[in-house]
């Protein structure tokens, strides 16, 4: 297939209507996804299936495989779990809140008898946390130390000699191993925010984003002294909701030297975000390959029944109505507007989860649309725990496209960074950038050349006994780290429950934020082929 649509794009590529495949799993039966896994129907032949001319073309007879109706049967538990999620969310996260707020539970009775108890009642205030803030509450940017180098234990490449300088300003160089951050370069400029690492401030930046607006400002300007430039709730007119969220900062008001994007993330209670997470539809983009529709929809996406690129994802911001600004558009826009206030300012995009998805289509989408003034300054692209988000053609046009290589950070058998599916040829989603995978006690090693992470699909039973294993691993780790690390690594009740749940299903309790910025601080990485 891939080598098809090659051939297509070589001889000036389909207009984008012609290559398609939306899966509509509110239309799907369960006698359909019986029919799927026994009677090997074609995939094109169900009434629930939209594929383009080209794509009904290339398809076939191909029949949908397990893989396809395994993704219907977890959609059709997520649709069904939606509001029972929604609202056993909000419960928790009040209670969680009224607890915190009030200082446990002797001080609820405490400010009881004072008649001083706090109720949180506004979602929108700083103090005011998510459930990821929950689990992890740190907010505190940890510094490199002073000069860099084979010094700073974080991300430090393993047996891999580098001759990189340490300062660009003084010209300081080493020959001995260095972090892996530093030796990302683009025009002789390291990679490096002032006296934090681009790892450091990405991660703790991507862990924020589920954060509400005053929150995340009052950590940005407050907590880490950058300069806050603002929140960004955006419309997705497929929904008919504000399901996009981002912020963007520099390091400084005034010659900044660098410019963060970063995306909101899959809400642990908002079964739609995790459907969208699995969803195997996907639409064909001209050079930009196949994309995950559900993540093109998040940004701004106008037809996914368009004739023509130009008129699904124009390059000219459409006219949004008032108070339902697109993502794509809004960010590039703030981009622009920043980049052009800080002419030394570089771009750094981030995010995990569903952010890190929407982070790595962004920079593509400015490609597609030749924003070369935007992405000649772009530094770094980071996601952390990140779905699939397009197919072979579509990696080799951000490595083709960008300066940089995109990091792709993944912890241990998280499930997140292993959908949508990669079950081609009805669905050929694949990662690309570098991988930079850590198993055991934060021991990374970064592989490359779009190389995947073990287990890439999940639900290989050869994987089984090692994925309850790490579970168990995590679980004891995450009570008992901070006995070795210190205060900073001591695990709540509420985090330890979280990890628990990992024994039920392996791979979500590696989701969590809290060991990406772990394996951030307290990693090493070793430099392997993929």
């Amino acid at each position: 297939m891939v080598a098809l649509k090659q051939q297509h794009l070589a001889a000036g590529g389909p207009k984008m209507g012609a290559e398609k495949l939306i899966i509509r799993t509110e239309k799907v039966r369960f006698i359909d996804i019986l029919s799927m896994l026994f009677l090997r129907r074609p995939i094109t032949s169900y009434p629930f299936v939209e594929a383009g001319d080209q794509t009904a073309a290339d398809f076939g007879s191909t029949p949908g495989d397990w893989f396809v109706a395994l993704t219907q049967l977890i959609q059709k538990a997520l649709a069904g779990a939606y509001y029972p999620a929604l609202m056993i969310g909000a419960v928790v996260k009040f209670l969680l809140n009224f607890i915190a707020l009030n200082n446990g539970i002797l001080g609820i009775f405490l400010n009881i008898f004072r008649c001083k108890v706090v109720i949180p009642l506004n979602r929108e205030a700083p103090n005011f946390r998510s459930m990821i803030a929950m689990i992890d509450g740190r907010t505190e940017l940890k510094p490199l130390p002073v000069g860099g180098g084979p010094d700073d234990r974080r991300l430090q490449v393993v047996g891999v000699s580098v001759g990189v300088c340490v300062d660009v300003e003084s010209g300081e160089c080493g020959s001995t191993s260095v972090p892996l951050v530093q030796q990302q370069y683009v025009n002789g400029r390291l990679i490096r925010l002032r006296t934090f690492s681009v790892f450091e401030v990405t991660v703790m930046a991507a862990k924020i984003a589920y954060e509400n607006a005053a929150y995340i400002e009052n950590v940005v300007k407050n907590v880490w002294k950058f300069n806050f430039v603002g929140f960004y709730s955006c419309w997705n007119k497929f929904v008919g909701d504000h399901t996009t969220q981002a912020f963007v900062m520099t390091d400084k008001a005034s010659d900044a030297s660098v410019v963060v994007v970063s995306f909101r993330g899959t809400d642990p209670f908002n079964m739609r975000d995790w459907s969208t997470d699995v969803n195997l539809s996907w639409l064909g983009m001209g050079a930009m390959g196949h994309v995950h529709v559900g993540f093109l929809k998040a940004l701004g996406l106008q037809e996914e029944d368009g004739k023509d690129a130009a008129r699904a994802f124009p390059k000219a911001a459409p006219n949004a109505a008032g108070g339902k600004p697109l993502a794509y558009y809004k960010l590039r826009e703030v981009v622009k507007e920043q980049l052009g206030k800080h002419p030394s300012a570089t771009l750094v995009v981030t995010g995990h989860s569903l952010g890190g998805a929407l982070a790595g289509i962004f920079p593509a989408l400015l490609a597609l649309h030749g924003e070369q003034d935007v992405l000649d300054r772009l530094l770094a692209v980071v996601t952390y725990g990140q779905p699939r988000v397009g197919d072979r053609v579509f990696s080799d046009f951000l490595r083709a496209r960008l300066r940089v290589e995109m990091l792709r950070v993944v912890y241990r058998y998280d499930v997140v960074p292993r959908v949508p599916f990669d079950a081609p040829p009805v669905a050929a989603f694949a990662h690309g950038g570098t991988c930079v995978y850590f198993d055991g006690w934060y021991k990374g090693a970064a592989i490359a050349a779009g190389g995947d992470e073990p287990n890439p699909n999940y639900f290989d039973p050869r994987f089984l006994l090692s994925m309850y294993g790490n579970a168990w691993g995590d679980l004891f780790k995450g009570a008992f780290l901070w006995a070795k690390e210190g205060k900073d690594y001591r695990e709540g009740t509420v985090s330890l429950l979280y990890r628990a749940a990992g024994l039920l299903l392996p791979g979500l309790a590696s989701h969590s934020p809290r060991d990406y910025v772990n394996a951030i601080r307290l990693g090493s990485i070793a430099a392997m082929e993929a």
